[in-house]
């Protein structure tokens, strides 16, 4: 039977309706595709701190799993304590108001007449914080007393009214501070220290006053070790105010600077790569990671010379995806590179 000619309206509206069909069809289709990405991205993001606690450094605690029970933090929590209370000191220190007999740095009752640019600070720092030029303060040879305003050389007590600048004071270091701190001058180091004493000694090799503690159990001995600059800040370490930390390796850094290591994931010295603390924990969870993921059949055979920047051994180690372990002290902080880090290594103990 012959068909029947469609009209043109019936025509357009044939066409509109399935335009709207094909409209209808591919709304859906991007919805459901949009819901669908959207699903993926949620479950990607909830894996996500997973999936980082699993590759990444062990500054993040692991999941304890039905086959492996593992929670390591290498990171103490007395050195997230020492940075914020450093960092509430700093913030409380920058904030404070100038006291009428120190400032916030010293307590004391002079100031100096700095020889550079003729001005009056109260110490060095605030000196430094308001100028751009650095203040020696060995080079000062006048000061101001605080209660009189008698402008005098620099001695223990003011020749016009009697006033001591500080019960502490180091006519060689011109330092004056009236709170007790346990200050002490050491003429090797040629400053003076804080905390007693009788609580440290000096090494005449590295330079520098050491914790007691330390020259009973030994120490690696780095020659003027302390004349160096913080890896991390490149700040000064032998005159700085804040406590610098001693690793294994023996290569100093700020305290302040070490924990903010810890807490960005950098367990290695940033000058010799040796590990900062006892990765025993880490190295344990790897090995068995490295059992539950088995090294391919092609691979079994394969060795590589490696490079052990904790033990400073070289050795052949089995290829496996989860790295290259030593297999002398079982740490897997190896390199490849066995040629550089050899030179490095004895150019190191040669200048030790």
């Amino acid at each position: 039977m012959a068909q029947l000619p469609v009209s043109k309206r019936s025509h357009a509206s044939l066409s509109q309706q399935l335009n709207h069909s094909t409209e209808q069809a591919s709304k859906s289709q991007v919805n459901r595709i949009a819901s669908t990405s959207s699903t993926l991205s949620t479950a990607f993001s909830a894996r996500r701190p997973m999936l980082r606690r699993s590759l990444s450094t062990p500054s993040l605690q692991f999941i304890e799993d039905s086959n492996v029970s593992v929670k390591t933090s290498l990171i103490d929590d007395q050195y997230h304590q020492r940075a914020e209370e450093y960092d509430q000191k700093t913030n409380s220190s920058e904030n404070a108001p100038v006291q009428a007999d120190g400032c916030v740095h010293y307590k004391r009752f002079c100031l100096f007449v700095t020889p550079c640019c003729k001005k009056f600070y109260k110490c060095r720092f605030c000196h430094d914080e308001n100028e751009s030029h650095h203040f020696d303060r060995k080079t000062l040879t006048e000061l101001i007393c605080a209660e009189c305003n008698a402008r005098q050389r620099v001695q223990e007590r003011c020749q016009n009214c009697g006033t001591l600048f500080g019960k502490y004071t180091c006519l060689i270091c011109n330092l004056f501070d009236d709170l007790d701190k346990q200050q002490y001058h050491c003429a090797e180091c040629g400053i003076c220290r804080i905390g007693g004493r009788e609580n440290f000694f000096h090494c005449k090799v590295c330079n520098m006053c050491l914790p007691m503690q330390m020259k009973t159990r030994g120490h690696r001995c780095i020659e003027n070790i302390s004349r160096s600059h913080c890896p991390v800040c490149l700040g000064d370490i032998h005159t700085s105010r804040i406590p610098c930390h001693i690793p294994y390796c023996g290569h100093l850094l700020h305290g302040t600077c070490f924990d903010q290591l810890l807490e960005f994931g950098h367990y290695t010295c940033p000058v010799c790569q040796m590990s900062l603390i006892d990765m025993t924990t880490l190295w344990e969870y790897l090995d068995i990671q490295a059992k539950l993921l088995p090294t391919p059949e092609k691979y079994e055979k394969e060795r590589f010379h490696i490079f052990c920047n904790d033990c400073h051994k070289t050795s052949k180690a089995k290829f496996h995806f989860i790295g290259l372990k030593c297999c002398y002290c079982g740490a897997y902080n190896t390199t490849q590179n066995v040629q550089k880090r050899l030179s490095l290594v004895a150019d190191e103990r040669n200048s030790a």
